[in-house]
């Protein structure tokens, strides 16, 4: 079967689309699909990540999405006649969905998670956290859509699967620290010197950043100040960056759930708005905690690292509780679905809701701190 994938990624835009679809690519692949990735080139090359990862690509053009039209006119042009289309993008929908459907005898999916926007396909991919994925998207899907929603669909890389889970240790002897793919807001640079200086930690400290952050001079600048910062470029999957250190600091996204997978005791940060719809609720589950303040700052951060520092038995909650939400194997799920017929996807038993299922974990998390466990 072929497949045709349009994502994008820049610096504003960040890196999560790109790999998300990138691990599901190699999941179709390994199912026989035959897979085509088509992007933009906006401000990073993103050609050596597609690479490493053996998926095919096309650049279907220069510069950011002007227009829906325009844009699924380059797409049909540029991939190969593909039976199955995925889209992952926040500013195409229903409009770019119907043109490619009226254009080809393909079946659409999107991987959405912000239901923003109306959506004309036959799946909906949605990795990410929310008590009623149904009533999210109400109104915004049809009713034939079938909606793959929550942790269990989230797409992560084939390593996550079967890689070393994170094994926690009474003292905390390092800390890595990944602010996504491109930082933007300099995130990584602000938590070294809150680790650093307000906390005085004196742990290694690991940032795992990619050659496309704006701020990379000024990180490297910081590390070649200090003998036990270390900075990691450009890793294909961060699995074993998640399992060797003892506490992560990191931006929300989809390396919540490869962190989540790894069960990486993790400090989250917010750093896009719809973030936090998804970071909060994992906290009030005890699945990981989060700096919600706004602007962030260093005393926030250094006093938040010093409760998990100083607790190991909350560290060893959190790993246990993350392990447990994730199983590495969601990419695998979504291209199974994907690749069956419509008679095997009528036969397929819809999973257990996500809400129903993290609801009873957050109402158990609250019982056992002795709080009242709602309805």
């Amino acid at each position: 079967m072929n497949i045709a994938i349009r994502a994008d990624a820049s610096a504003a835009i960040g890196l999560g689309h790109l790999k998300r679809c990138l691990s599901l690519a190699q999941a179709l692949r390994a199912q026989g699909a035959a897979v085509t990735l088509a992007w933009r080139e906006i401000d990073l090359d993103c050609a050596p990540l597609i690479e490493a990862a053996g998926v095919s690509s096309v650049r279907i053009a220069a510069g950011r999405v002007s227009g829906e039209l325009i844009d699924v006119r380059d797409f049909l042009a540029a991939v190969p006649a593909a039976e199955r289309i995925v889209v992952d993008h926040y500013a195409l929908g229903e409009r770019w969905h119907r043109v490619a459907r009226g254009h080809s005898d393909a079946k659409l999916a999107a991987i959405d998670d912000i239901a923003d926007r109306e959506l004309a396909v036959d799946w909906l991919i949605d990795p990410n956290f929310s008590a009623d994925p149904a009533a999210k998207f109400a109104g915004l899907i049809g009713p034939d859509t079938q909606l793959l929603a929550g942790p269990h669909y989230a797409l992560l890389a084939p390593a996550y699967a079967a890689a070393p889970r994170c094994v926690v240790h009474e003292a905390v002897r390092s800390i890595g620290i990944f602010m996504g793919g491109t930082d933007a807001a300099n995130a990584s640079l602000l938590a070294l010197r809150a680790l650093r200086g307000r906390l005085g930690f004196r742990g290694a400290i690991e940032i795992a950043t990619t050659s496309g952050n704006p701020n990379l001079a000024a990180l490297r600048e910081a590390a070649a100040c200090d003998t036990d910062t270390r900075i990691t470029l450009d890793q294909g999957d961060l699995a074993a960056f998640f399992a060797r250190h003892d506490l992560q600091l990191g931006a929300g996204g989809g390396a919540t759930w490869e962190r989540c997978c790894i069960g990486a005791p993790t400090l989250a940060v917010i750093v896009a708005d719809n973030q936090r719809p998804v970071l909060l609720p994992l906290q009030t589950m005890g699945v990981l905690r989060v700096l919600a303040e706004e602007p962030l700052d260093e005393a926030a951060i250094a006093a938040a690292a010093r409760e998990l520092i100083e607790h190991p038995a909350l560290r060893r909650s959190l790993s246990e509780r993350s392990r447990a939400l994730v199983d590495g194997r969601g990419a695998q799920r979504v291209a199974t679905a994907l690749l069956a017929s419509r008679a095997e996807r009528r036969a397929v038993p819809k999973p257990a809701r996500v809400g129903n299922v993290l609801s009873a974990r957050c109402r158990e998390h609250r019982r056992s701190l002795g709080g009242p466990t709602g309805h």
